[in-house]
């Protein structure tokens, strides 16, 4: 049994913290991943190849190791001696290893590796001269083992019986310039090509340094296999896949820019502080069942970020540590009761935390968290942090290394969108509020775009967070980690204060915001593009999981984010915990439930208040979208930036069934396919697949006016959006027939008009809304004919009454008068389909023919002289009467008077109809 360590975060020390814990153990033997840095540097100059044997650290006593990192491993070295007598150490002096698989961008990649990403980025690029960057003159002289050449050396040592310090690395000494040489030609660039670009003001480290192999060779029978441009092909190769993984999803701007940055290397200095985490923490002891709760609860977060943090903070290599700003309201008694401090901060310690800055008390009003927060950011700011997290004092931490996390997903980040690193937000997995970002944290990139302040001064104790996720979703910088977190008292439900929102951050604030950001990426990263942001809104009252899963595995393009608003409308859905299960914990999934049944125009409404993307696109929850949905509705903005909207293709399936052909030719599917017939200033699209604009700040809604079970809001909502767009410069809706979907019959094609009539009740108040796109029209249509006859039926019975004779008259009128009615409708509805205009449904999908198209035809009739007699008896119940023989151009004048004369033609066909099939059965009858 053995253990080893490397480099110790905090000097010498971590190794016989370690050594102890393993005789403790009773662990036989012990390795110590030493360093070439234990040499003196006096050995080290330019000039001539130096080859270090392992004797030479006491060559000119005392010993002068390179730096402290190097007098560290020398101490170790000789303190972990003090123990061979009972442990067995062996202690390997590293020479510059390098393979796959190790640090190859971000300022900690080692030389070789460095090398081989500016040649392959250049290579890449394509460009006709190449630009490599080398510290230095290039004269530095060094060796360099490859990977599988060290660990057969560490498996040797450790299988022998030599506890001296052993060099591990080649003793094959080439220039920096040589090795520059070598790395371009793994990547098949011609030399000739290339103008190297010395950086003179950069570390160069030492001038000549080479592995003394004499030793290791006598004593482990090892030497170096692997030739130095074998080992850099092979590692080429390696880092080629890896770079081709992050440009896979990048546009050709992204790619362009993100292969610059390449080309050149950070610089880190390895002796800085650790990476400090400001951890913004306003805390209060009101609103709790006692004063004492809020102690409680503080002692109970010191503890998780004591424990989630000790990882991190004791590491090996790269090192992290936390400092707490306190913020505390001036007028807070109980926590500022002594003398000496206050009490949260005496607390913190007496719990094991020192690193606390308690700011001045705080003058802000009662419940101003996010100004809190902003205070201790600055101070944090002033103190040079670098990252900032908005923390609550009832929050209990249940992850380790959260620290490491969050700054290795900065990396990923701006590896991934090619920004400069600390562009970003990101998240806590809040189990209190799941797919939230409650806790989000900044890196101090953030405050240097906004000059400190962390959050606009607009918001008083909600939505700062959602606001910092939401601006940088903009670059696809927001991500949320499986680190998780809870929050005792807030998040969703109740909070110690009143909550309030900050009315309309979605849109002025963040597009401020969004400003800000673009403008300092437009001075660093210019080739770093925004991104569409998207966000899909589905109502959701059945709660169909197989509908549900396809809405949220569509995907986007590489240059668009999305989020999916799921709103349930059903509480009592036993549904909802498999959906909150499956998809809870999704950052691009949010999930709300409505208190009660509230109807479809609601949860919209809901989902647009959720919403902060510039788009919305609606779906209703059982259709079934296209797979590059999301992508074409992308094409369709991008082509017409300015428009209010856009219009979708809803289609149905193949109408297999007499009823299911019925529904088509009583027109009341029409507009569902509407994006093929109209390009431009589309009138109005159903919400099963509409595309709005968001990120204006105009106060529309849909309209709760309108029936729960749909019908007319929809036209209502995009007339009023057109409007609104194009008194404001913009354009009205567009075709999107790209953007599909596919809607299946209602009920599973179930023989079913109730639908239609609730729709037709409610379309019905358009007339009143839209004076401009009504008309009268003195030919009653069906419903009003069939009015007619009720009527008649009514004052027949009353008269019957008084004179049953005269009564049974009447009502034997209005029956003929009725039938009549229908009989008419039907009549001239074949004669439209079957004679004179078969041309206009020769299109319709559908395998009914023959008798059974007749009988379809017929039903049709009946479906919208329903759907008619909806409208009336929605005018009756609202007390429109003048509105009758009113009528509303479904296509808002785009299409002329066509629509209109069209109707009206009919209506007078029918009139005459009725009139002349009431006199043949009353002449008859």
């Amino acid at each position: 049994m053995s253990c080893s360590t490397s480099r110790p975060p905090w000097g010498g020390w971590a190794p016989f913290t370690l050594l102890s814990a393993c005789k403790a153990a009773g662990v036989r033997g012990f390795f110590y991943a030493s360093s070439a840095c234990v040499y003196p540097e006096s050995l080290q100059g330019s000039g001539v190849d130096v080859s270090l044997a392992e004797g030479d650290v006491w060559k000119h006593p005392p010993p002068h190791p390179q730096g402290l990192y190097g007098l560290e491993k020398l101490v170790s070295e000789l303190g972990l001696h003090q123990h061979a007598s009972t442990l067995q150490v062996r202690v390997a002096r590293f020479h510059n290893i390098y393979g796959p698989m190790g640090s190859w961008y971000g300022g900690r990649e080692k030389v070789p590796a460095a090398f081989l990403r500016k040649a392959l980025a250049a290579k890449l690029s394509q460009d006709p001269e190449v630009h490599f960057e080398i510290w230095g003159d290039g004269s530095q002289r060094r060796s360099f083992c490859f990977i599988d050449d060290a660990v057969e050396a560490i498996l040797r040592l450790l299988e022998s019986d030599c506890s001296e310090p052993v060099n591990i690395g080649s003793d094959q000494a080439v220039s920096v310039r040589q090795l520059a040489d070598i790395a371009l030609r793994a990547a098949s660039i011609d030399l000739e090509s290339v103008k190297f670009d010395h950086k003179l003001d950069r570390p160069q480290g030492v001038g000549s340094r080479n592995s003394d192999n004499t030793f290791v060779k006598e004593t482990l029978g090892w030497e170096p296999q692997v030739s130095l441009e074998e080992g850099m092909r092979r590692t080429g190769e390696w880092i080629r896949e890896q770079l081709e993984q992050l440009l896979h999803s990048k546009t050709a701007a992204g790619r362009s820019s993100f292969l610059r940055l390449l080309q050149s290397s950070d610089m880190v200095d390895l002796a800085a502080d650790a990476i400090t985490f400001a951890v913004l923490l306003p805390i209060t002891s009101r609103g709790l069942s006692s004063p004492e709760e809020c102690l409680t609860n503080l002692g109970r977060f010191a503890d998780s970020l004591l424990r989630t943090t000790a990882d991190d903070v004791a590491r090996l290599g790269e090192r992290y540590q936390f400092h707490i700003y306190l913020a505390i309201d001036e007028d807070d008694a109980f926590l500022w009761r002594t003398e000496e401090g206050n009490a949260a901060e005496a607390l913190l310690r007496e719990h094991g935390v020192h690193h606390i800055t308690t700011l001045p008390p705080s003058r802000r009003p009662r419940g101003h968290v996010c100004a809190l927060w902003r205070d201790c950011a600055r101070r944090a700011f002033d103190d040079k942090c670098d990252y900032y997290v908005l923390m609550g004092d009832d929050v209990v931490l249940q992850d380790a290394n959260w620290m490491s996390v969050i700054h290795r997903k900065f990396s990923e980040l701006a590896a991934a969108e090619s920004v400069p690193h600390g562009v970003g937000c990101v998240a806590f997995t809040d189990t209190s509020f799941p797919g939230f970002p409650t806790f989000p944290v900044v890196h101090r990139t953030h405050l240097e775009i906004f000059g400190g302040d962390v959050i606009p001064d607009s918001f008083t104790n909600q939505d700062g967070d959602p606001f910092l996720y939401q601006l940088y979703r903009r670059w696809g910088c927001s991500a949320m980690i499986a680190s998780r977190l809870c929050n005792k008292l807030g998040g969703d439900g109740n909070a110690r204060y009143d909550k309030v929102h900050a009315a309309g951050w979605t849109f002025q604030t963040l597009d401020n915001a969004t400003s800000a950001v673009e403008a300092w990426l437009r001075q660093r990263a210019p080739a770093v593009q925004q991104k569409l942001t998207l966000d899909v809104v589905i109502p959701c009252y059945r709660v169909l999981m197989k509908h549900l899963d396809a809405f949220l595995a569509l995907r986007a393009s590489p240059t668009c984010t999305v989020m999916f608003i799921v709103v349930v409308d059903d509480p009592d859905s036993p549904r909802i915990h498999q959906l909150m299960q499956k998809y809870g914990d999704r950052p691009d999934v949010r999930i709300r439930v409505n208190a009660q049944n509230l109807g479809a125009s609601y949860s919209r409404n809901r989902g647009l208040l959720e919403s902060a993307a510039e788009w919305v696109h609606f779906l209703d929850d059982d259709v079934n979208p296209d797979a590059n949905i999301l992508i074409e509705a992308e094409k369709a903005i991008r082509a017409h930036p300015s428009a209010a909207g856009f219009v979708g293709n809803a289609h149905f399936p193949l109408a297999v069934t007499i009823f299911e052909a019925a529904v088509h030719l009583a027109g009341v599917t029409y507009f569902w396919d509407i994006a093929e017939k109209i390009a431009q200033d589309v009138p109005w699209g159903v919400t099963a697949n509409l595309i709005a604009r968001r990120n204006l700040a105009d106060g529309l809604a849909f309209d709760l006016q309108f029936p729960k079970t749909g019908g007319g809001e929809d036209i209502d909502y995009c007339r009023k959006m057109r409007d609104y767009s194009l008194l404001h410069g913009g354009e009205g809706f567009f075709a999107a027939p790209a953007v599909k979907v596919t809607h299946p019959w209602w009920y599973g094609g179930k023989r079913t008009y109730w639908r239609f009539y609730m729709w037709s009740k409610g379309d019905g108040r358009l007339v009143k809304l839209y004076p401009e796109h009504s008309y009268r029209d003195f030919s009653p249509n069906a419903a009003e004919c069939m009015l007619g006859s009720v009527l008649f039926l009514v004052l027949g019975v009353f008269v019957a009454l008084f004179d049953v004779a005269l009564g049974q008259s009447i009502i034997m009128t209005g029956t003929l008068f009725g039938v009549s009615t229908m009989v008419a409708n039907v009549a001239h509805d074949l004669l439209r389909h079957l004679v004179l205009h078969p041309e206009r449904v020769s299109n319709m999908r559908t395998t009914v023919s023959g008798w059974r198209w007749v009988a379809a035809v017929i039903e049709g009739a009946v479906i919208r002289v329903f759907s008619e007699w909806g409208r009336v008896i929605g005018l009756l119940e609202r007390g429109e009467y003048s509105l009758l023989f009113m009528r509303f151009d479904w296509f808002c004048g785009v299409m002329g008077g066509a629509p209109r004369r069209e109707e009206m033609w009919n209506n007078q066909t029918r009139a005459v109809l009725t009139v002349a099939v009431y006199s043949f059965l009353v002449r008859f009858l």
